[in-house]
């Protein structure tokens, strides 16, 4: 991994900002189950909460694999079995090397949540400036959510993780900015498709789209039983929403 393909969440001031602002929680969306990959691409190394970040490819390499190992830890053991020491072992590193970039738990969620966060963007961004000018909104829209729904099913931790976020204030400020990045997106896709709707109508309108998911993807994965039903139900419910804004 490149030194540029970590710093696109590198701590900035507006980062800060959107940290501590109120939003709502992030939300993959309900179209597909692929097949698992062998292994996750490298994580986006940052965290506002991380001590440094690590430019030498051995050091990356180590802050790798020690937030895989949070990410393992988190689906097999959950939030309140997470140690510092227990990653650490999983990562097979030593228990200084991880405190040398982490002070905490909440730092390694914190950084496994915005390494998925920048997989997330990167995956989807490109869809979203397409979906702009394209012919098939509707397509357009269930492949954007199948990519998310892809992340979400297979990427290791996002079970965990999604738990996790809300287990302490300062992981659920985490987590609605997050949310709130992801609006920001959805928003100016709206705005770029339909030019006369306002900012606030979009920002509106990609709120409600995000906050749907939320709920469809946990029912889905709570009961997987249910899964394509619930897909299939809440995929044709989002398109009818967004069908007045965008036929």
């Amino acid at each position: 991994m490149t030194l540029g393909s970590w710093r696109a969440l590198i701590e900035c001031r507006s980062s800060l900002d959107a940290m501590r602002s109120v939003g709502k929680p992030p939300a993959p969306g309900p179209f597909s189950t692929p097949a698992v990959p062998a292994a996750d691409p490298d994580p986006q190394l940052t965290g506002l909460r991380m001590r440094t970040v690590p430019r030498q490819q051995r050091a990356r390499a180590a802050v790798n694999r020690i937030l895989r190992a949070t990410g393992e830890l988190l689906d097999d053991a959950g939030f309140d079995a997470l140690t510092t020491t227990a990653v650490a072992e999983r990562a097979d590193v030593n228990i200084a090397t991880l405190y040398r970039y982490f002070p905490d738990k909440f730092a390694l969620i914190e950084a496994l949540a915005l390494a998925i966060e920048a997989e997330r963007f990167a995956k989807v961004d490109p869809m979203l400036a397409a979906f702009a000018h394209s012919s098939d909104w509707r397509r357009d829209v269930r492949a954007v959510f199948d990519k998310l729904v892809d992340l979400r099913l297979k990427r290791t931790g996002m079970k965990g993780l999604r738990r996790a976020l809300h287990s302490a204030p300062q992981l659920w400020i985490t987590e609605r900015a997050s949310f709130g990045r992801m609006v920001e997106r959805w928003a100016a896709a709206l705005r770029g498709r339909v030019p006369t709707m306002t900012a606030a109508r979009a920002e509106m309108v990609a709120t409600m789209v995000m906050t749907m998911l939320i709920g469809l993807l946990d029912w889905a994965m709570a009961e997987p039983a249910k899964r394509r039903a619930v897909m299939r139900e809440g995929g044709a419910a989002l398109e009818r929403y967004l069908a007045p804004y965008l036929d």
